[in-house]
Order: structure tokens, then C-alpha cells, then sequence
């Protein structure tokens, strides 16, 4: 049981969760004739304001040491394999086991400076909504339009994938997300004498108590 995320890494990502899920549904209702123009508009640009603001809270958090450090954000060559295990998890519609990693999915890590980017864009260009700027030939509408397009698919896929983690995994990947905390399991080999019950019966009963081990350990396990 180990403490994997921070308080501020958390509240950064649900403040950012919540508003994308909100600007979503406010984004639906604005273009809807039924609905109340100004007052989704109102709540519309004031959740893109609050996403800004726990955006740069979690750029902020980049230069701090922990999972939340820009360099947990860059794949080793180390998790080129778990990518391919996550990879097989998918394609084998999660009949594949799941790898082992410490905090941040290996096959979503090359995703998520991308989609701060992403988040940033789509941000900006909705404060400017109604500017005349163009920019690579893109209005601001469209520019709007398209990273929110690609900030939904993302969203979709997350919480797909996450839940689907939670359910064939044992890390606890979600409420870790609320807690912090996440499981870490290992299984003993070393059973030096199976010919004795006792003995056997003594070290699964030792294995079930608590086991403290270093995190380097869990992010670099050793090459079997």
C-alpha cells in the first residue's frame, strides 16, 4: 500500500476532470434552443477559467519531485515492454493480464504532455472565442472546436480504460485517484521446504502481514 499521487496532484486532476465533463454538457445545452443561452455561456466560460487555473496548478507541479515531476512523464526504455503488454490488454479486449506499473499508465505516459497542451489550447482559444486572430489559417472558433473534439475522445477513452483497469487489476487505480494510495501485490517464492506443513503454514501466514518496500523497487523491478 503505497502512497503513489499527492493532495495537489489529485485536486488538480479532478478539478480538471469535473470541469471537462461539465464544459461538455455546458458546450451541449449552449447549442440547444431550449436551453438558457446566457446562462450556460456564463458557466461555460467561468469552468474554462477554473480548468486554466488547476492546469497551471499541474504544470506547476511538473518541476516537483514525486509522480507528478515532468520526468515520470517521459518513457523509459524500461516500459516499452509493459506498452506492449497494454497494447495486448486492449486488442485482447482485457483477456490479456495487466503489467505491473508504479503511477502512470506506460501506454497513456506519451499522451499526457500532449493533452496539457491540448487543454491549454482549448482554453485559450475559448476566452477568444470571438477574436478575428487566425492562426495556421484556423479561426479561433475552429481551433476551439477541434482540441475540445480531441479533449472528448480522450475523456472517453479514460474513463473507459481506467475502469476497465480497476476491474481486471488489483491497484486500487481509481480510488487512488481519491486517496493516493495504491496496492502493490508480490508473490513468494522462496518455500525452502514444502515437505514440512508447518513451516509452510508459518511463512504464508508471515507473507500475509504487512511488507514494507522501497518505491525504486516497484518503478525498476528486477529482469526475471
Amino acid at each position: 500500500y503505497v502512497l503513489v499521487w499527492s493532495g495537489w496532484l489529485r485536486l488538480s486532476h479532478w478539478l480538471i476532470a469535473a470541469g471537462v465533463l461539465f464544459q461538455i454538457t455546458s458546450a451541449w445545452a449552449v447549442g440547444h434552443d431550449n436551453a438558457d443561452y446566457t446562462f450556460w455561456l456564463d458557466w461555460h466560460l467561468i469552468s474554462g477559467q477554473i480548468i486554466l487555473m488547476a492546469l497551471a496548478l499541474r504544470i506547476a507541479l511538473l518541476f516537483f519531485p514525486g509522480s507528478s515531476n515532468w520526468r515520470a512523464l517521459i518513457p523509459e526504455k524500461a516500459q516499452l515492454q509493459a506498452m506492449v503488454q497494454m497494447i495486448k490488454f486492449y486488442l485482447s479486449l482485457t483477456r490479456f493480464p495487466l503489467p505491473n506499473w508504479h503511477a502512470h499508465n506506460p501506454f497513456w505516459l506519451p499522451l499526457y504532455l500532449l493533452m496539457f497542451f491540448v487543454l491549454a489550447a482549448c482554453s485559450i482559444t475559448g476566452l477568444l472565442h470571438d477574436s478575428p486572430k487566425i492562426i495556421f489559417g484556423f479561426t479561433m472558433v475552429k481551433l476551439h472546436s477541434a482540441s475540445a473534439s480531441v479533449i472528448i475522445i480522450f475523456t472517453i477513452f479514460h474513463i473507459v480504460t481506467v475502469f476497465l483497469h480497476d476491474l481486471k487489476g488489483k491497484g486500487a487505480f481509481i480510488s487512488a485517484m481519491v486517496n493516493g494510495h495504491r496496492y502493490f501485490h508480490f508473490t513468494s517464492q522462496n518455500h525452502q521446504n514444502e515437505n514440512n506443513p508447518l513451516e509452510v503454514q508459518q511463512k504464508i501466514q508471515a507473507e500475509k502481514q504487512s511488507v514494507y518496500i522501497s518505491v525504486d523497487s516497484i518503478k525498476n523491478p528486477p529482469k526475471q
